[in-house]
């Protein structure tokens, strides 16, 4: 077999293993965007403030909130689409308010606030990005959570700017740290202000 024949056999296999991997892409992506933008914004997000009862008025308001996303998400599919038809008036409006936040936070915005999430849950302080991937990986057993781009282009340059972001963020915490030993690092320290 010549040569030639050899790099136009490896170009066609590269290019099939591309389309194979933007099948994927076009199949699950959504569906891993909504669920990480449930981990944040869906009912089991930011309500660990709650206690049992509400001690006011804000904090029914939250109860409420978390309520009816219980209530609206029961007529949503696994990726994200709503079955506005056998929803209330009122679900209505609110998976409405829901449907609006998912179109319009961006990718990098909604991979901030999921890697917040799974620092958390899981206890990690501030390794290098790598590390924190792998992390994350491993305790969800693939890497699948984070293929949130419909293009696989998109997909780099998110996982390019974020570790860029993160390892400054990082060094700038480790550096308050050495200079203050009670420094503590919270998520919203590594936002910029809008």
């Amino acid at each position: 077999m010549s040569i030639d024949r050899l790099d136009r056999t490896g170009h066609l296999q590269c290019q099939e293993e591309a389309e194979e991997l933007q099948a994927w892409r076009a199949e699950n992506s959504e569906r891993h965007r909504w669920e990480m933008f449930l981990r944040s914004f869906g009912p089991e997000g930011d309500f660990d403030y709650l206690g049992e009862t509400p001690r006011n008025a804000e904090e029914e308001a939250a109860f409420a909130h978390r309520e009816m996303l219980q209530r609206i998400l029961k007529h949503y599919t696994g990726d994200g689409t709503a079955d506005y038809e056998t929803m209330s008036f009122e679900e209505k409006a609110f998976a409405h308010l829901l449907d609006d936040l998912f179109m319009v936070i961006d990718d990098y915005e909604l991979f901030d606030y999921d890697i917040d999430y799974w620092r958390f849950k899981l206890d990690i302080d501030l390794p290098h990005f790598p590390k924190l991937i792998s992390r994350i990986d491993e305790h969800l057993g693939s890497s699948d959570w984070r293929e949130i781009c419909y293009l696989q282009e998109a997909q780099d340059n998110l996982m390019e700017l974020f570790l860029e972001n993160w390892e400054i963020m990082r060094a700038n915490a480790l550096q308050c740290r050495a200079e203050d030993p009670d420094f503590e690092y919270k998520p919203w320290m590594d936002r910029p202000d809008k």
